[in-house]
C-alpha cells in the first residue's frame, strides 16, 4: 500500500481558502437568464419521474490512469482522522488536498473527472458519520457542480445528501440553502460539463426537486428548514423581473408535492407582494415630492434673474450652462428612479398573475363558500398581510375572490363589518379598523357582481352605525374634528361614496309600487318628474347626520363630498349645496396638527391649508391596470359614470372636476389615485 504520510519535519501545505477558490467560472455567465425551457414548469406539473435513484449500488472498473477506489478511501481516511486528531498530532495537509481537489473549477484542466468525483463522495459518505467537525468539507461537497452530472453520479450525490442529513441535522439548513439558491439563478453552463453529456436546465430543475422531495419524505426535521431557506433565498430587489417570478414558480411547484408547505409557501409569496407593493406606492409619493419641491425652489431663482438690464442676464452664458447641465443630470436621475420603479411594478404584476392562477381551480372549483380552505386562506392572508398596511394592488386577490360566489361576498362583507365595528373582540388598532371601513366601501361600490340584497344590507347597516356614532358623539362635540370622531366620519364617506357607484340598488323605482309603475326604470320615473321610492329610513338618517355638529361633508373628502351633493341634487334624493356654502366659512382646527404637516406632510399638503384635517378619498379598490394580471379581474369592478341625463360640471367648483366621458373604462371617482407606470411584462416566462 502507498503510504501517504508526510515526512518527517515536513510543512503541510496551507489550506486553500474555500472564499477564494474558483467558483464553477460563472462569473461572465448570463446563460441563467434564459427560461425559455422552464416554461413547461407550472403548478400543474406532474409528479416527478426521473431516471436516477439515491439507492444506486455502485461498482467501479478502474482504468489504468485513474486512482483506483481503495487508494480514494485511504486518502480521505487519513485527511479526515488527522483533520480530526487532537492538540499536535492534528495535520491539516491530506484534508487541504481534499479541499483542493473538490474546489478545482469545472472548466480547469485540473478538475477531476466524474468517475473520480463518484468514488471521493462515496468515500466521504462512508466517513459521514465523523463529518460533524469537517465543515469546510462538507461545504465543498454541497458546492460541486453535480446538477450537469450523470444520472448515476446525481443518485451518489442524493444519497450522501440524505446521509449527511440524517447523521447531522446541523447540515439539513445549508443543503436547503443550496438547493434553493438555483431557483432564482441556474446558469445553462451547469448542464454543460467537459466529458458530460449535456444536460438542459428544464431537467436540472427536476433534479433539483427530486433531491428536496426526497429529502423531506426521508428526513422529517428538513420540513422546518426548508421555509427559513426560502425566505432567506427570495430573490432581492435588484433581482431581474425573470428570475424573481421564476423563483416563484419553483415555490409554487413544491406546494404541488408537498401539500402540508402549501400554507408557508402562499404566506411567504403573499407577504412579499405586500413588501413591494408598499414600495412602490412609497416610490410614487417620493417621486412626486421631488418634483414638487425642486419647483418650489426654482421660484425665488427664476425671480432673482428675471431683472431686464441686470448684470445676470447680461453674463449669463456660464449660468445657462451650468443649469442645463444640472437639468440633464436631474432627468437622468429621475428616468433611473422611474426604471427602478417599472422593475418594481413589473414584479408585483407577474406575482400577482402567479397567484391568481394557483388560486382560481382551487377556489371555482373547490368546496363551495365557508367549506372552501382555498378562500379561506386568500380571506386569512388579507386580514394578516394586507389590511393593516397601504397596498394599492395586492387587495385585488380579495376582491376577485370574494365575487367568485355570493356566499363568498357576504363572508368578506361580514368580515370587514367585524373588523371595523367589534375592536373589543377582533382589533383594537384604529387604523386597521378604518381600512376595514374603507375597503368595505370601496368592495360594495366597486364589485360588479355583487348582489342588489347585498348592498342594500350593507348599505342599512353602514346607516345604522353612522347613526349610532352620531347619537353617541354629538352631545360631547362642539366642532368638527377628525383625530377625535374619525370612525365617524369613516363610516358617513363610506355611505356617501357606496351612494354615488350604488343608488340604483337603493331605490325601488316608482315612488308609489302599489301604483302598477314597477316596470318603469328609475331613468323613467325621475323623467316624468316623480320621486324614487329609496331603501326605508336611509334618507332620513343622512338628512340627519349632514346637518348635525359633526359636520361631515366639510369633514369628509371634498371630491366625494361635491359628487355626492350633485347626484343627490340630480335624483332628487338631497339638497346639500346650501350646507356646502356654509361649510366654506368654517374653520377646522389645525393647532394640534401643524407641526405634523410641516414635518411629515409634501411640499402639495404644506399648500392645501386644511386638507390634512380633512379625510383622504381612500377607496383601495380602484381601476386595476396592471398589463400581465389585469385580466383576473376584468369585469370584476363597476366603472364610475354619472346618472342618466347628468352631464359632469366642467366648471371648478372646489370638490371635483372630471372631464371624463361616461363610457370610458379608466373612469373613476375624482380624486382616486393615479395610474402607475408599468413596463412591459411580456418577456417574463409564464
Amino acid at each position: 500500500m502507498v503510504s501517504l504520510a508526510a515526512p518527517a519535519g515536513a510543512m503541510a501545505p496551507p489550506p486553500t481558502p474555500l472564499s477564494q477558490r474558483p467558483t464553477l467560472g460563472l462569473k461572465r455567465d448570463s446563460s441563467y437568464l434564459d427560461t425559455d425551457d422552464e416554461a413547461s414548469l407550472s403548478s400543474q406539473t406532474k409528479k416527478l419521474k426521473v431516471a436516477f435513484s439515491p439507492n444506486v449500488d455502485v461498482r467501479f472498473v478502474d482504468d489504468w490512469d485513474e486512482k483506483s477506489f481503495e487508494l480514494v478511501k485511504e486518502e480521505v481516511r487519513l485527511g479526515i482522522e488527522r483533520h480530526l486528531a487532537p492538540g499536535d498530532r492534528r495535520d491539516d495537509a491530506q484534508y487541504s488536498k481534499l479541499l483542493q481537489l473538490l474546489g478545482h473549477d469545472i472548466e480547469s484542466g485540473d478538475a477531476p473527472s466524474g468517475k473520480l468525483l463518484k468514488k471521493y463522495i462515496l468515500a466521504i459518505e462512508a466517513k459521514v458519520s465523523s463529518l460533524g467537525q469537517c465543515g469546510k468539507l462538507v461545504t465543498a461537497v454541497l458546492q460541486l457542480a453535480w446538477l450537469g452530472r450523470d444520472d448515476v453520479f446525481v443518485g451518489i450525490y442524493l444519497r450522501f445528501l440524505t446521509s449527511l442529513a440524517a447523521t447531522h441535522a446541523k447540515y439539513i439548513s445549508s443543503i436547503m440553502q443550496m438547493l434553493v439558491a438555483h431557483f432564482a439563478r441556474l446558469p445553462a453552463s451547469l448542464g454543460r460539463v467537459p466529458g458530460e453529456t449535456s444536460v438542459p436546465r428544464a431537467h436540472m430543475f427536476r433534479r433539483i426537486h427530486f433531491a428536496i422531495e426526497t429529502l423531506l419524505r426521508r428526513i422529517p426535521p428538513a420540513l422546518d428548514m426548508l421555509k427559513p431557506a426560502l425566505m432567506r433565498g427570495f430573490p432581492k430587489d435588484q433581482a431581474t423581473t425573470r428570475s424573481y417570478i421564476q423563483y416563484q414558480k419553483h415555490l409554487l411547484h413544491i406546494a404541488d408535492y408537498e401539500p402540508s408547505f402549501q400554507t408557508s409557501v402562499l404566506a411567504l409569496m403573499t407577504e412579499q407582494l405586500v413588501s413591494i407593493d408598499e414600495q412602490i406606492q412609497q416610490d410614487v409619493e417620493e417621486l412626486e415630492e421631488e418634483v414638487e419641491e425642486r419647483l418650489l425652489q426654482q421660484g425665488p431663482h427664476l425671480k432673482t434673474g428675471a431683472k431686464i438690464g441686470s448684470t445676470e442676464l447680461e453674463d449669463s452664458d456660464d449660468s445657462d450652462i451650468e443649469s442645463v447641465s444640472e437639468s440633464e443630470e436631474t432627468v437622468a436621475e429621475d428616468e433611473q428612479k422611474l426604471r427602478e420603479l417599472r422593475l418594481k411594478v413589473a414584479k408585483m404584476d407577474g406575482t400577482l398573475d402567479l397567484i391568481f392562477e394557483y388560486y382560481t381551480p382551487l377556489i371555482q372549483g373547490g368546496p363551495r363558500a365557508g367549506l372552501n380552505e382555498a378562500y379561506e386562506q386568500v380571506l386569512t392572508y388579507f386580514a394578516t398581510f394586507i389590511l393593516p398596511r397601504r397596498t394599492r394592488h395586492a387587495q385585488f386577490l380579495i376582491f376577485h375572490f370574494s365575487q367568485t360566489l355570493p356566499e363568498h361576498a357576504g363572508i368578506f362583507a361580514r368580515r370587514c363589518l367585524d373588523v371595523a365595528f367589534q375592536a373589543g373582540k377582533l382589533s383594537t388598532n384604529r387604523v386597521v379598523r378604518l381600512h376595514a371601513c374603507a375597503y368595505l366601501a370601496s368592495f360594495v361600490a366597486r364589485g360588479s357582481h355583487l348582489s342588489t340584497a347585498i348592498v342594500r344590507e350593507t348599505f342599512s347597516v353602514l346607516c345604522g352605525h353612522l347613526e349610532d356614532l352620531r347619537r353617541h358623539y354629538e352631545p360631547v362635540s362642539q366642532k368638527p374634528d377628525k383625530a377625535k370622531y374619525s370612525m365617524y366620519y369613516a363610516v358617513a364617506q363610506a355611505v356617501l361614496y357606496i351612494f354615488c357607484f350604488r343608488w340604483r340598488d337603493l331605490t325601488f323605482g316608482s315612488a308609489t309600487p302599489e301604483s302598477g309603475d314597477e316596470d318603469l326604470s328609475e331613468d323613467d320615473v325621475l323623467a316624468e318628474g316623480r320621486d324614487l321610492a329609496w331603501l326605508p329610513g336611509i334618507k332620513e338618517v343622512l338628512q340627519k347626520n349632514v346637518q348635525c355638529r359633526l359636520n361631515p361633508l366639510k369633514v369628509c373628502s371634498p371630491a366625494i363630498v361635491g359628487e355626492f351633493a350633485k347626484i343627490a341634487h340630480h335624483l332628487r334624493f338631497m339638497y346639500i349645496f346650501s350646507i356646502l356654502e356654509t361649510n366654506k366659512r368654517v374653520r377646522l382646527n389645525n393647532a394640534n396638527h401643524t407641526t405634523v404637516a410641516t414635518l411629515r406632510g409634501t411640499a402639495m399638503d404644506r399648500k392645501v391649508g386644511e386638507a390634512h384635517l380633512q379625510l383622504e378619498a381612500y377607496f383601495p379598490f380602484d381601476p386595476y391596470h396592471l398589463p400581465k394580471s389585469k385580466r383576473w379581474v376584468e369585469g370584476d369592478y363597476n366603472q364610475w359614470k354619472l346618472p342618466a341625463g347628468m352631464k359632469q360640471d366642467d366648471e371648478d367648483d372646489g370638490y371635483s372636476d372630471s372631464e371624463e366621458e361616461d363610457e370610458s373604462e379608466d373612469d373613476s371617482l375624482p380624486g382616486e389615485l393615479d395610474d402607475l407606470p408599468v413596463a412591459d411584462t411580456a418577456s417574463v416566462s409564464s
